[in-house]
Order: structure tokens, then C-alpha cells, then sequence
């Protein structure tokens, strides 16, 4: 399963564990806005479900293995960092919509799916190519040298190998996968609901950092604090949705 999507369910835990705190739910279960108490209802049925499916996902599927994952992640994280000293490099050669082709995060990288991230990274490593050549590269300022490019290069190679079969059992997971994207969408919608409602609750000191441990549960990407009420002073949630 992809990272994405583990961070996700990551943060549906935080939030379903922040609301049903003891200490917790007397701040807005049956509480007006009574709408808060429906969508977080939904939100957790759906957020149950998606958990179940998630799991599913992990299982070992016959053809994509511990193998396939790491070829995948390594040929990523190398990718990322060129990426983004190409996009530096041409902007210096004053090609901008070039550019804007690399101006990818480490994030995007990993949500891109398995064939579509070979041709990525193929035609990564054929932009970077022709710039570590000559005897005054213009893409070594960059970092962007013939060995990176090599080494790019052996890992595309790697990842072709282990993608390239069995094909059917690759098929059955890239559709599972493409299917959690609607639906999680459709969770995210309730959690969209609620964070417009929840600022409703804080009204009291303990209220306040009640709403402000729900917005830190509810940050993706290793910065959620797994529920906890944060100290005055803390992060501040965002405002609701317009």
C-alpha cells in the first residue's frame, strides 16, 4: 500500500482515538451542532471500513513483494533529489517550463503508480544525461553528475526487472490501490464537515485545546500528535473550510 494512504488511515486513527477520549466526548457528542455527531458518525464508518480494505492491501499479493516495494522506494528517493536539482538547473538556463516538469516533491514521487513511475524516471534520467557531459558539465553545479546518473540508472533498470511480472497480480493491486482514492475522498468529505463545525465546541480553556489536539490529530504527514490536547501556545487549528 502506498505511503499516502498509510499516513492517511494513520490520521483517521488519531482522530477517531482524540474524539472518543472519555475526557473528550462530553464536548460535542450529542452537543449542538448536532450535524458534528452525524459526520463524525459517517467519518467513522467509512474511516472502519477503509481501515479493513487498507490491511487487505498489505497482505503479500502473489508477484508483488518485499522486493518490488524496496526497488520502488529506493529508485523514489533517488529520483526526488534529481528532480529538483534539474528543475534548479534549467531555470538557471532560463527554461522555466522545463522546470516545472521536476518541480515534483518526495510526496509526489511516491504517489506516482508503478508504470507511469518507470517512464518518470526514464525520462529523468534522459533530461539529466546530456547535461553531465564535456569537459565543463553544466549540470555539475547542480549535483548532477555521470556516477548519479548511472546510479539512476541501475535502479530504473532494477525496478523494470521487478515490475515485469507477473503482470495480472500487479493489476489486481494498482486497481485495488486506484479504488481507495475515491473512497477515501468520500471520508475526507465528513472530516471536511467537521472541521467547520468543531470550532463551535471551544467554548472554555479546556474546550479550546480540545478543538486544537483535534487539528493536530488530524495533520498528515508525521506531524500529527496523535490526538494530544496542546499546551496554550500551541499550533493553531486551520480555519474552518470556506
Amino acid at each position: 500500500m502506498k505511503d499516502e494512504f498509510v499516513e492517511k488511515f494513520s490520521m483517521y486513527a488519531r482522530v477517531k482515538s482524540h474524539l472518543r477520549k472519555p475526557a473528550h466526548a462530553g464536548f460535542w457528542l450529542n452537543k449542538e451542532p448536532e450535524a458534528f455527531t452525524t459526520l463524525e458518525a459517517q467519518f467513522e464508518t467509512g474511516a472502519t471500513d477503509l481501515g479493513a480494505f487498507g490491511e487487505e492491501q498489505s497482505q503479500p499479493t502473489t508477484g508483488v513483494t518485499a522486493g518490488q516495494n524496496l526497488a520502488e522506494t529506493a529508485l523514489e528517493d533517488a529520483a526526488s533529489p534529481l528532480g529538483r536539482a534539474l528543475r534548479l538547473c534549467y531555470l538557471a538556463a532560463g527554461q522555466p517550463d522545463q522546470a516545472a516538469i521536476w518541480d515534483l516533491s518526495l510526496t509526489k514521487w511516491r504517489q506516482i503508480q508503478e508504470q507511469e513511475l518507470l517512464n518518470k524516471a526514464k525520462a529523468l534520467h534522459a533530461a539529466i544525461l546530456p547535461l553531465t557531459a564535456g569537459a565543463n558539465p553544466p549540470g555539475k553545479p547542480y549535483g548532477l553528475t555521470a556516477a548519479k546518473a548511472q546510479a539512476l540508472k541501475d535502479l530504473i533498470d532494477d525496478y523494470d526487472a521487478v515490475i515485469g511480472s507477473p503482470g495480472a497480480a500487479r493489476s489486481v493491486r494498482k486497481a485495488k490501490t486506484a479504488d481507495l482514492r475515491p473512497r477515501t475522498r468520500v471520508v475526507d468529505g465528513y472530516l471536511a464537515g467537521m472541521d467547520d463545525l468543531i470550532p463551535q465546541f471551544g467554548s472554555s480553556d479546556a474546550a479550546k485545546l480540545f478543538v486544537q489536539g483535534y487539528f493536530n490529530a488530524r495533520r498528515i504527514g508525521g506531524q500529527g500528535s496523535g490526538g494530544t490536547d496542546t499546551p496554550p501556545g500551541g499550533p493553531t487549528p486551520p480555519p474552518p473550510n470556506p
